[in-house]
């Protein structure tokens, strides 16, 4: 049974950006009803706080995907994906030309 490659750093880096993104959207969502139903209920101090956690929440996972997009595109790496568990070692634009084709696993020799 062959061992699996070592996940290249890029991926750890998509991999954290697209949960931090989730989890972001998730607490972002809930704090966005938490400022609604503070300012509904005449608690301002509730509702500003709130709100700045809303602004903060949204700013930070806006940063983390789009620095790591911008990134991955220097670099011809693919974006930041929840779903994908493998990647490929050739960049896209070279697969989409047809220039070179993907190395299997068990073809890959270690980098020293």
């Amino acid at each position: 049974m062959p061992i699996p490659p070592a996940m290249p750093t890029w991926v750890r880096r998509n991999h954290f950006a697209a949960w931090s993104a989730y989890f972001c959207l998730l607490v972002g969502f809930a704090a966005l009803a938490m400022t609604l139903t503070a300012a509904a209920s005449g608690n301002t101090g509730w509702a500003t706080a709130a709100g700045i956690l809303l602004i903060l929440t949204f700013l930070y996972g806006l940063v983390v995907i789009s620095t790591t997009v911008h990134r991955d595109h220097v670099d011809r790496h693919s974006t930041p994906n929840l779903l994908a568990d493998k990647w490929d070692q050739t960049p896209r634009s070279l697969r989409r030309r047809s220039m070179l084709t993907a190395v299997p696993a068990h073809h890959r020799q270690a980098r020293s």
